[in-house]
């Protein structure tokens, strides 16, 4: 589900009921009530290690002083005191000392938050966590939800059951999440948790099998966007204590067969079939959910085995296997898709070349506006973007000397993914265009 897009403004600060609250956990702050204090998480699988800095208050600015040092990716540092007052906090990669990342974030006396490093739309941000909530009647846990991963993914809905119960019969705790829930006070235990597309249960984005909720525990749900931009990463943040990471453990993988003279393909990946039935090229597949990490493939072409050595899938990513050629040698291409939401207003695309016998590149213009061009067999281009109307755009495929394979119309909807995708042999190809999001 497409969601409005959400400025980083929005997303300074989190301000959640205060209270005396827990002060259990590592890292508990020890400065004076007349400060606040923060810590840095870093909620990034793609920043190894980041400080956190200051140059003072905005209305006195300082020299920069260090806040927090070399935290890890799902690692916590420690409080450090800092005066009432608002101030710009950099990020930066451990030992570089140049910010990759700034906001300003006030600071309120006697309050402690925890500053997040997160990443969206590809970039490093910051967004700060109060940690004041107050502790939960005994036997009680609360936890709520932060969705970091909205301008990415979209909205989500998030269910939280007992074991043994199945998705299927589990109520949602939230639906359609933003940025934030409230707190949820729910009694101490081990639960599931599942977080699935909006309204769509069969959708499912991230799986927690068993979250422990301890006696008065003040617990953070957090989520982060993936490379593909479907599947989320979550990671769980201890009110003034420990995070744990729950990096997503699968990829999504689809298969285009392109095989020459209406060929057959049939595929499977780490023991998922990835076939919903046998695709008769030029076809496309949906995407399948299948383990991470190196891709044992079984792909059947024309009723022959096939041997397909060496591709990996990495945790959170959008694959497409594109099996082209000759069925007596076919070859493949593991095509990373970026499914990360585009603005408002705007759709993305990319042209993929699938095209047998067809000697040189192609081309994809929108509307006559150029959005890829040199495209060569087997590969995908970098995505372009269009402003969006009501109309139907114009899609336009050329190939070498600007000669036509391909044209349709398609109505490109706002924060759209789009891929086109040119399958067949050169004597009649296929244009198939996909909504990918």
């Amino acid at each position: 589900m497409k969601t409005k897009t959400i400025l980083v403004s929005l997303l300074l600060t989190l301000v959640m009921l205060e209270g005396c609250g827990s002060k259990g956990g590592s890292g508990s702050s020890s400065s004076s009530t007349a400060n606040g204090s923060v810590r840095l998480v870093n909620a990034t699988t793609t920043f190894a290690s980041l400080d956190m800095t200051t140059s003072g208050p905005i209305t006195a600015p300082t020299t920069p002083t260090t806040l927090a040092t070399a935290v890890p990716t799902g690692g916590a540092s420690s409080y450090a005191a800092i005066a009432p007052g608002t101030y710009p906090l950099s990020l930066d990669i451990s030992g570089s000392g140049t910010p990759v990342a700034q906001q300003p974030v006030p600071i309120s006396s006697g309050v402690t938050y925890t500053i997040l490093a997160y990443t969206a739309r590809g970039q490093l941000q910051l967004v700060a966590l109060t940690d004041n909530e107050v502790a939960p009647a005994t036997g009680d846990g609360k936890i709520r939800l932060s969705n970091l991963a909205l301008s990415d993914t979209g909205g989500v809905d998030v269910y939280v059951a007992g074991n043994g119960v199945t998705l299927a019969s589990a109520s949602s705790l939230v639906t359609n999440l933003g940025i934030a829930s409230g707190y949820f006070e729910i009694p101490q235990g081990t639960y599931h948790i599942w977080v699935t597309g909006v309204g769509n249960k069969a959708d499912v984005r991230l799986d927690l099998p068993a979250v422990a909720i301890s006696n008065q525990q003040v617990l953070t749900l957090v989520l982060t966007a993936t490379t593909g931009g479907v599947l989320i990463d979550g990671w769980l943040v201890t009110q003034q204590g420990a995070v744990i990471a729950q990096a997503n453990a699968f990829a999504r993988v689809r298969v285009a067969a392109s095989i020459a003279a209406l060929g057959t393909v049939v595929a499977t990946a780490n023991g998922v079939l990835l076939d919903a039935s046998t695709l008769v090229s030029p076809a496309l597949d949906t995407y399948a959910v299948v383990p991470a990490g190196a891709l044992s493939m079984s792909v059947v072409v024309n009723g022959n085995p096939i041997t397909v050595p060496n591709l990996n899938a990495a945790a959170g990513a959008d694959l497409t296997l594109l099996a082209l050629g000759a069925a007596a040698s076919p070859q493949f291409s593991l095509l990373s898709d970026d499914n990360r939401l585009p603005l408002g207003g705007v759709a993305k695309l990319r042209l993929i070349n699938g095209i047998n016998g067809l000697a040189g590149n192609i081309s994809l213009t929108v509307d006559a506006n150029l959005v890829a061009q040199n495209v060569a067999l087997g590969t995908a281009s970098a995505a372009g973007t269009v402003v969006t109307t009501s109309n139907v755009s114009q899609l336009q495929v050329n190939g070498p000397g600007n000669v036509s394979l391909g044209t349709s119309g398609a109505t490109l909807k706002s924060e759209g993914v789009y891929s086109v995708f040119m399958l067949g042999d050169n004597t009649a190809p296929a244009e198939i265009v996909r909504a990918d999001r």
